[in-house]
């Protein structure tokens, strides 16, 4: 039986990359712009990583270049319905700062979960993140 494809989202580099992913019905993903296919999860983040179920692959960044940052992830464009397809099916995982870095309408990450309190963040602790999450949302991480 062939699979179908549910949708396709793409993420966007600071240095206007775009990387496209496609959704599957069989709850698997391909990667076409990196060569990596039938992967089973997506963490979000500034370098996403995807997992096969055996092995993960990191999204590749130059961390520097003229001075700066680039190619680290600008922002994720996925369809409202597809994301939630995703999150349901455990298809794509991202925390609570992520969920807010990027602007997702769902905020609750999967350290909202009661048996991940405490794990810690994705950023430096501080008590006041707004104005980290918005030199980051600009591309500056540290």
């Amino acid at each position: 039986m062939e699979k179908r494809v549910i949708g396709r989202f793409y993420a966007k580099s600071f240095d206007n990359n775009f990387i496209e992913f496609i959704v599957y019905d069989d709850n698997t993903m391909d990667c076409p712009t990196m060569n990596v296919y039938s992967f089973i999860k997506l963490i979000i983040k500034p370098r996403f990583v995807m997992y096969d179920g055996k092995n993960d692959y990191e999204y590749n960044v130059s961390s520097k270049r003229y001075g700066r940052n680039t190619k680290l992830i600008q922002d994720y464009d996925i369809d409202e319905e597809l994301f939630q397809y995703l999150k349901n099916n455990e298809m794509i995982r991202y925390s609570n700062d992520m969920a807010y870095l990027y602007g997702f309408n769902d905020k609750k990450g999967f350290d909202s979960e009661p048996r991940y309190y405490g794990v810690g963040s994705s950023f430096k602790r501080a008590k006041k993140k707004g104005p980290i999450l918005v030199k980051q949302r600009n591309g500056q991480f540290n």
